[in-house]
């Protein structure tokens, strides 16, 4: 696809892991940015990510979705680990307040 811009993409987790910036203990879909090396992969949090202001919106509300990706500056696609798939399955966005706040409220929620 032409001119079609990559996204960002951020994993909510499936099993429990650790910050490899800060060392805190991350559960179950905490929203994790992924930095692979040549062996591993490092796991970082949000905060050591620089996105802890970002706002989580969930899977479900296309309209909110699409004018929250159309505001924001960089947004972050959440992917998981679907066992039963045996594939990634998309959980929702993550985009700054601004983006969100205006998306909710162009959007009417």
């Amino acid at each position: 696809m032409a001119g079609a811009k990559k996204e960002n993409t951020l994993y909510a987790l499936s099993r429990n892991s650790r910050c490899y910036g800060c060392d805190r203990a991350l559960v179950v879909d905490d929203i994790v940015r992924l930095n692979k090396k040549q062996d591993e992969s490092e796991v970082y949090c949000l905060n050591c990510s620089d996105l802890e202001d970002y706002v989580f919106l969930a899977k479900g509300n296309s309209n909110v979705t699409r004018l929250a990706k159309k505001y924001a500056q960089s947004p972050w696609v959440i992917m998981k680990w679907s066992e039963i798939w045996k594939t990634y399955e998309r959980q929702g966005i993550l985009v700054d307040q601004k983006a969100a706040a205006r998306a909710k409220d162009e959007a009417g929620n």
